[in-house]
């Protein structure tokens, strides 16, 4: 089975809700995952991994339900929806990091910057100065006591150096200054399991769970923690967050993270317009297509991420969008093939058929003398009434290509019917 029709089967068995299935077929034979429906089957697997998993549980079937939970978080570490899996696999990680030395400078400048803190901290954690990053941290807390997210990162590298009391009310009052911090449901979760208080830790990795409802790290733990506990007789009841719309969300950093990737390299969003249809092509595109606004928000006068904007808006159906897009790309760059047809196309589906063949015969004389061109003129010719040009066309397209089966159909029509 071809990548494609791979991605097709398993698309409509997840849609179904044939997660099973869907597992089987999207799983690739040979490890696979480049390619965008190779990429998008990879997170659908992901999804089909997490919601069989559930399945599972729900049917006490904890063992089996720990592989596909096991299998979920492989798959997507960073827990998150469409566009975060998608900025994992085209962004690099850490290549806009500062050096430790540049960032105590910045810290020295800016010491109330919290988020210019914790990266200090965590660069100096990473090169093995546990010492140094808690001081930082601690700094950091005596000048903002009440910084949910220091108090949070100090509790974390507390509780991996096994100072679980001090970590513990870190994290009890991350959650007092922000209750739907999910990391620290989870932490604090945790530090109750460890201490045998397996009741507080199920509560709280519900929430976080409710928080985070993507992360298959989560539901991995509470399916650990209710298998135990079932184990000593209680029956803990999870309430499973699982709807479709909250696969399909989005976050801010994810869509500007991935809006950095487009800027850099806006072709790989031709991969994604080459599949084929699907019963998840709105969740696909429209993620892409806010992440197009996105990047345009930051560079308005690049015509090739309006062309691609266009493209993606004329894939969901809204012509509107797609033609003002691809006009601007035009306007930009006078001579942007692809552009250029891609507008003749549009004007061809609001009748404007003149101004599609105008488009199409300022793209050939920039160079797409292309076969697939002067067909899409030869449609255009005959539905603006004009036969003789179409024939042209049709002709041109198949001097060509001559094993072009729809121009020379075309022009057999044309002849039949006497034009």
């Amino acid at each position: 089975m071809g990548d494609r029709e791979r991605y097709r089967l398993g698309m409509s068995a997840f849609n179904a809700g044939r997660y099973a299935e869907a597992i089987e077929i999207l799983t690739p034979p040979d490890g696979r995952a480049s390619g965008a429906s190779n990429l998008l089957s990879r997170f659908f697997l992901g999804q089909a991994h997490y919601l069989h998993g559930v399945e599972l549980f729900r049917q006490r079937k904890f063992e089996q339900a720990t592989d596909h939970f096991q299998a979920a978080a492989r798959i997507n570490p960073t827990n998150g929806g469409l566009a975060g899996f998608l900025a994992a696999c085209y962004v690099g990680t850490g290549r806009y990091d500062l050096a430790a030395r540049e960032l105590s400078e910045l810290c020295r400048r800016a010491p109330d910057d919290a988020d210019v803190r914790i990266r200090l901290a965590l660069t100096q954690w990473k090169q093995g100065n546990l010492l140094e990053a808690l001081a930082t941290f601690r700094e950091g807390l005596a000048r903002t006591p009440d910084h949910p997210e220091l108090n949070y990162q100090l509790g974390v590298l507390l509780a991996a150096d096994d100072e679980l009391a001090e970590a513990e009310q870190l994290f009890e009052k991350t959650l007092t200054l922000d209750p739907k911090h999910g990391p620290a449901l989870e932490r604090l979760a945790q530090c109750y399991a460890v201490n045998g208080r397996y009741e507080r830790a199920l509560h709280y990795l519900q929430q976080a769970h409710l928080q985070e409802p993507l992360n298959a790290r989560i539901a991995l733990q509470l399916n650990l923690l209710a298998q135990g506990m079932t184990r000593s007789g209680a029956l803990p009841d999870i309430a499973w967050n699982t709807s479709l719309s909250t696969f399909s969300r989005t976050d801010e950093r994810s869509l500007d993270r991935l809006a950095e990737a487009i800027i850099s390299e806006p072709d790989f969003v031709d991969s994604f317009l080459s599949l084929p249809a699907s019963e998840v092509d709105q969740e696909v595109f429209s993620t892409l297509a806010a992440t197009l606004e996105r990047a345009l928000a930051r560079r308005p006068e690049y015509a090739d991420l309006h062309y691609h904007c266009g493209a993606v808006y004329r894939r969901l159906g809204r012509g509107v969008e797609a033609l003002a897009h691809t006009q601007k790309a035009v306007a930009l760059n006078p001579r942007y093939v692809n552009a250029l047809i891609l507008l003749a196309r549009l004007y061809g589906q609001v009748d404007q058929y003149a101004a599609g063949m105008e488009r199409l015969e300022e793209a050939i004389a920039a160079g797409a003398d292309y076969p697939d061109v002067h067909y899409l003129m030869g449609q255009l010719s005959q539905k603006a009434g004009q036969p003789d040009r179409a024939r042209k066309a049709y002709c041109r397209a198949l001097t060509l290509k001559t094993d072009y089966p729809a121009a020379r159909a075309a022009l057999a029509k044309l002849a039949c019917t006497g034009a």
